[in-house]
């Protein structure tokens, strides 16, 4: 029982599974310290062990989960009769998961395959796993088959098989209310703060934590943090009082939007050209919701809401869109816009970042 497995294997993957399996190991800064490229051996060592207990690809896992369940409602009255039926079931819903793993197998189509280092804790896995009479005895093939399921997934998902151990860490916290320090990537200065819950952004782009902060000498208030960008955690005291509460927090959340939960809310207004009010009406992402127009042509919105998103989405209208106020926000706009004026301004023989 269990494959036998060297620490070396080949596994042969679809161009669509290892493009994303590329392209997510750079989100999530999984690479190379010295070239910057992906650490496909790392990222799929941490993938397979991250991901195994829950795919498909581990059929034997899912039919005694399967078999579990049925157990809980099978009657007592004819128990022979109700295991015989029970065996039944799980017989075509293995055979149902065979099918699909084969499938998934087949269908994509083969474009490289690259040799990676399996790390103790994989061997482990693979040493104890039932699964080998469906693989062939195949480690590659199991490892594959993980891997096919995990890119078929949405990003978010994604994210969270990739960053479970830490957003499990955080949820216990959440639970008791713990003050936990977490630091971000590329910065070590530490924060506080009492984890709360963990949501995405309307836009299911990205996973953040949301909290209340919790320094020494600051007030409480709402925070957030990008999952993708915490590199450590470390509780400091295993629970707390909130003067804020989690509804408190979730009406901020729907007010600003998760992502925007830590900067501080400014009036910003805007004068936006008729094109511009077109772009506004047509640009739905990350669009925020004005709180008031002014002007004879009430052609200047007003807004409660960060510098920041305010840069993120009128940024890209150019001229259609004039900041007004705040001054700091309007230099802002300026600088940029003077900086690309001058790269485009450049010579076409010369490089504009030289």
């Amino acid at each position: 029982m269990g494959f036998s497995a060297n620490h070396q294997q080949r596994i042969a993957l679809s161009h669509f599974a290892l493009t994303t399996l590329e392209n997510d190991s750079l989100l999530f800064r999984c690479v190379d310290r010295r070239s910057g490229k992906p650490s496909l051996h790392k990222f799929i060592n941490r993938i397979f062990c991250n991901y195994y207990d829950r795919a498909d690809a581990s059929i034997e896992m899912r039919l005694a989960e399967k078999r579990d369940a049925y157990q809980d409602l099978k009657p007592k009255k004819w128990p022979k009769e109700a295991d015989n039926f029970i065996n039944c079931i799980l017989e075509k819903e293995k055979e149902e998961l065979t099918r699909k793993m084969e499938n998934l197998l087949s269908a994509s189509c083969i474009t490289t395959s690259n040799v990676i280092s399996l790390n103790n804790e994989t061997l482990k896995i693979l040493e104890k796993s039932s699964d080998d009479k469906h693989y062939k005895n195949a480690p590659s093939r199991y490892i594959r088959a993980i891997l096919e399921e995990y890119a078929l997934l949405d990003g978010l998902m994604r994210e969270k098989l990739y960053f479970r151990e830490n957003i499990e860490k955080l949820e216990n916290f959440a639970l008791n209310r713990a003050v936990v320090e977490i630091t971000l990537a590329g910065n070590s200065r530490c924060h506080r703060v009492i984890p709360v819950l963990i949501k995405s952004d309307i836009y299911k782009t990205h996973l953040y934590l949301a909290g209340i902060s919790n320094g020494t000498g600051t007030e409480e208030k709402p925070v957030s943090y990008r999952i993708d960008h915490i590199d450590s955690i470390q509780c400091i005291r295993p629970e707390s009082r909130l003067s804020l509460t989690a509804s408190s927090l979730e009406k901020a959340i729907d007010q600003w939007g998760i992502q925007y939960l830590s900067s501080a809310k400014s009036c910003i207004r805007i004068l936006l050209s008729q094109e511009g009010i077109r772009k506004y009406q047509r640009y739905t992402y990350q669009r925020p919701s004005y709180s008031s127009r002014e002007g004879d042509a009430k052609d200047i919105y007003v807004f409660n809401i960060t510098e920041y998103q305010a840069l993120v989405y009128f940024f890209k209208f150019g001229a259609d869109a004039v900041v007004l106020e705040p001054e700091s926000l309007r230099q802002k706009f300026c600088r940029l816009y003077k900086s690309a004026l001058l790269k485009y301004a450049s010579s076409d023989s010369e490089s504009p970042y030289t």
